[in-house]
């Protein structure tokens, strides 16, 4: 995965609420909903995941987990997955994957 400041546009020394602002901008943007009946579609839905792994690698990072000392890579793409089944409306999924979360790792 690509540095994630740059995936959402924002410097590394930006603060929660910029981060915040910068996802939510390019969640609503690029949302599958936006998307329905596109061709633009998948590319739309690719570029959520990405969007969506880059913030959980900043939150992490800041939170001192395990993503920013392996280099934002490992285990961000399970809740990016899991955010866009919940994007999709592919609720029950999303909550069979989020009850296999161990207890201990949930925050």
């Amino acid at each position: 995965m690509r540095n994630p400041y740059e995936v959402l546009g924002v410097p590394a020394n930006a603060d929660m609420d910029e981060v915040k602002a910068a996802y939510r901008k390019l969640a609503k943007q690029y949302h599958p909903d936006q998307y329905a009946n596109s061709p633009l579609r998948e590319s739309a839905n690719k570029k959520m995941q990405e969007i969506n792994e880059a913030y959980d690698a900043i939150m992490d990072e800041r939170r001192g987990g395990s993503k920013a000392k392996s280099g934002y890579s490992a285990g961000s793409g399970e809740f990016a997955h899991i955010r866009q089944l919940v994007f999709t409306g592919r609720l029950e999924e999303a909550q069979e994957l989020l009850d296999g979360v161990p207890v201990a790792s949930r925050s």
